[in-house]
């Protein structure tokens, strides 16, 4: 077909032939026996423009059919030697032809299921877990960035709140009944009408973006000190005297006396400064725009944005995990927390 296309009219000049084929290709044939059959289909291309003439005027009987479901029937004329009967009787149906024996898809997934049953559930029962946990370890900082976060807010708040509770109880200034009625009226106020003013005071401070603006406006919490301001004067205070009488400095007397007879309650408010550090959203999200310095729950909440349904809800069942394992083995210190107070 290309030879004649590219030869010219019978009794006319003769074309480049080859040549303008090659042109034409970009190709370096150098007969006619060497072209093969088109491997791109680029549309408006030589070859193209080419192959679609050659199926219009090539004979129907040099054309063959291929593909599966073709491939299925040739094997079923050859396999009951174009026995209809046979075929019928065998598959239990009632063809009238070979070309309209469908193939057995159905049968053959269900058959593959069957094999693969226990690999597809756990493939479906932990896809979105896999995709979600990739999103998070491969991408950005914010698991690091949410440890961290949690270290320092445990930190800080196992530091200062101790001590605002320790010279309230241990050295009562006057103002000590105003200072907790201050302490506790912070209470009555939801942590979203300090919001805003949180963040212009940051900016202001050109703190935005940095840790310090995630701890600093919670480091001191008001029911942590007045509950620790309790818990310091249950203690008895013959222990602080013969403490002070062996010798002790103040220090010495809050940190070996004081903090270790609190553990308890510490260790609540270390859980509480954690829980509520974990699963800070709001304030990490405006305080902290910058994606680098995103923690897991704004990292999540885009996941969320973006991502389906399923992946949603598998973001939302990893994020909390950490908290009810942290539940889980530390349920007696919470209740030696809520209990060794009122027995004081």
């Amino acid at each position: 077909f290309l030879s004649r296309r590219y030869a010219g009219k019978p009794g006319g000049k003769l074309r480049p032939g080859l040549d303008k084929l090659n042109n034409g290709y970009g190709t370096n044939f150098r007969d006619f026996s060497e072209v093969t059959y088109p491997d791109d289909y680029m549309h408006g291309s030589d070859r193209l423009v080419d192959w679609a003439e050659f199926i219009k005027t090539v004979p129907a009987e040099h054309l063959v059919l291929v593909g599966p479901q073709l491939g299925f029937r040739d094997f079923l004329r050859e396999k009951y030697g174009r026995d209809l009967t046979a075929l019928n009787r065998a598959h239990q149906a009632n063809y009238t032809s070979f070309d309209l024996v469908p193939m057995p898809t159905r049968e053959a997934d269900h058959a593959d299921f069957l094999a693969n049953k226990s690999a597809i559930r756990g493939e479906f029962a932990t896809a979105n877990y896999k995709q979600v946990a990739d999103y998070i370890f491969l991408h950005g900082r914010s698991l690091l960035n949410t440890v961290i976060y949690c270290l320092l807010a445990i930190g800080l708040s196992l530091t200062v709140n101790p001590l605002a509770a320790y010279a309230l109880s241990r050295f009562q200034p006057p103002s000590t009944y105003k200072i907790l009625l201050l302490c506790m009226a912070t209470m009555a106020f939801p942590a979203a009408v300090t919001m805003i003013p949180t963040f212009l005071l940051l900016k202001e401070l050109r703190l935005l973006n940095t840790y310090a603006a995630l701890v600093l406006p919670g480091m001191a919490n008001g029911f942590s000190i007045f509950l620790l301001k309790g818990f310091f004067d249950s203690l008895p205070k013959e222990l602080h005297e013969s403490a002070a009488l062996d010798g002790a400095g103040e220090w010495t007397v809050f940190w070996h006396l004081s903090m270790a007879l609190s553990k308890p309650i510490l260790a609540v408010l270390a859980l509480n400064a954690f829980t509520q550090a974990y699963g800070n959203f709001m304030f990490a999200f405006i305080l902290c725009p910058d994606e680098k310095m995103w923690t897991l729950m704004v990292f999540l909440y885009q996941l969320q944005i973006n991502g389906h349904m399923g992946l949603t809800f598998a973001a939302l069942l990893i994020a909390a995990v950490p908290t009810f394992v942290l539940f889980v083995f530390c349920q007696n210190i919470i209740i030696r927390g809520i209990v060794v107070p009122v027995e004081k």
